[in-house]
């Protein structure tokens, strides 16, 4: 039932995206064309990373972005605003950069909505600012579930499902596909890492099988041998690694040190242009047959259109988190133009309190290139289910959608392969649940 868009299967580098994007490289930022903020139209906040650990996506989020933003003011905008402007500024996949450019955004361009960030160690920190200050935030890759718990009065969403789910199938690929029984886990030590670290643990426990160790090492880190001595200790069958780009690092020094039994890799790793420079340090030969999950996207009307859209503007298929991209802008639209067609201000309460009315079931289905009339639906107060790019876009209690999740592996030529997807989702109690890997 569930497909996984062929994601980030060709390199492109941050400078080819940039100037693809008609972006300076050395740019902190952007709004695709820089509009002159005219009286009439709503401005959006971006905060995604453009430099550091996650700096290859933050950029095509820009692009996923900006294709919803140019279907929604070719078709007139939000009905009764005007057009949408997105101001994106560039998080550093760092938390003192991130909130300070989301403090920026809303005391200097004072945004209702800010998209983004990338990371959940960055999120959450912004989410501290956002918050306070009565701004919606919606992350379209922010997948800890600590952010399920945040006190946010409503104010915190995302479109990618939260790593307990992606934790249960990861458990599942390690102990019923790989048939491993002992592990150890090398993982940030940040909302992300430990967070999917924990869930790894846990479920891959409860199938029966025993972490000897989990290390979390610190972000800024540059020398991971204590983190690697840990790991190999006890013999591990297997050691998980959840990392950012800094992956590259930690897998030379692994080599280095004689360690080449890692596998079990996430999300922040499914990045061809990092697999690609990790093959190219290590040798292709140690990463064959290496396996990975990432959330991964349901098959709807729209993911097609989508694909062909993204590959126009950069010349490859959706990378991972585009398509949460597009559908993050999608439904903050929609929920502006429910909100204005009520009488009520855009704030960014008055957003969160109209986005399960958009997106969640029942209504009118609208999807990609149908925005226009979905806006306007939206603005009579009709209800509108919107049938993302990447999935339904069901949001539960939290603001956190369900979602597939995808298993991956790389091939004899060092290239990132997908080979299955899951349904998950959660249960009456808001638990979670996965379905076992076909």
């Amino acid at each position: 039932m569930f497909k996984d868009l062929s994601l980030a299967k060709k390199s492109v580098s941050r400078r080819t995206l940039l100037k693809g994007m008609g972006l300076a490289v050395g740019a902190s930022v952007i709004s695709g064309p820089i509009w002159s903020f005219a009286q009439s139209g709503m401005l959006m906040g971006a905060c995604i990373p453009l430099t550091g650990g996650l700096a290859s996506f933050g950029p095509r989020f820009s692009v996923a972005a900006d294709i919803a933003k140019e279907e929604i003011n070719a078709a007139g905008g939000i009905p009764g605003v005007g057009p949408l402007t997105i101001l994106v500024r560039d998080d550093g996949t760092n938390p003192d950069t991130g909130v300070a450019a989301a403090t920026d955004l809303i005391n200097v361009n004072k945004v209702p909505a800010i998209f983004g960030a990338a990371a959940s160690g960055v999120t959450i920190p912004i989410s501290s600012v956002t918050i306070a200050n009565g701004v919606l935030l919606i992350s379209p890759s922010a997948t800890s579930p600590a952010i399920s718990n945040l006190k946010d009065n409503d104010l915190v969403w995302r479109t990618a499902p939260p790593d307990s789910l992606q934790g249960i199938v990861l458990a599942d690929l390690a102990f019923n596909k790989k048939g491993y029984r002992k592990i150890s886990i090398i993982a940030r030590n940040d909302a992300y890492g430990e967070g999917l670290a924990d869930s790894l643990r846990d479920n891959f426990t409860k199938l029966g099988g025993t972490v000897l160790n989990l290390s979390l090492y610190d972000t800024k880190a540059t020398d991971y041998s204590a983190e690697i001595a840990a790991a190999r200790a006890g013999s591990p069958e297997a050691i998980s690694l959840i990392t950012f780009n800094e992956g590259e690092q930690l897998l030379t020094q692994m080599v280095q040190a004689g360690v080449t039994n890692f596998d079990l890799f996430v999300d922040g790793n499914k990045d061809q242009d990092l697999m690609t420079r990790v093959a190219k340090a290590i040798g292709v030969a140690l990463l064959k047959g290496k396996v990975g999950t990432a959330p991964a996207t349901a098959t709807t009307a729209g993911g097609a259109e989508f694909t062909a859209k993204y590959r126009a503007r950069l010349n490859e298929d959706p990378f991972v988190f585009t398509p949460h991209s597009f559908d993050a802008i999608a439904v903050t639209a929609l929920a502006a133009a429910r909100a204005k067609g009520q009488g009520q201000a855009i704030t960014g309460a008055n957003l969160a309190a109209n986005l399960r009315s958009v997106a969640n079931t029942p209504g009118t289905e609208y999807t990609i290139g149908q925005l226009g009339a979905a806006l306007a639906d939206a603005a009579a107060g009709k209800d509108i289910n919107y049938q993302g790019v990447s999935g339904p876009v069901e949001f539960d209690s939290h603001g956190d959608p369900f979602g597939p999740v995808g298993t991956w592996t790389i091939d004899e030529n060092g290239k990132i392969v997908d080979t299955a997807t899951v349904d998950c989702g959660f249960d009456a109690s808001g638990g979670p649940f996965c379905g076992k890997l076909p």
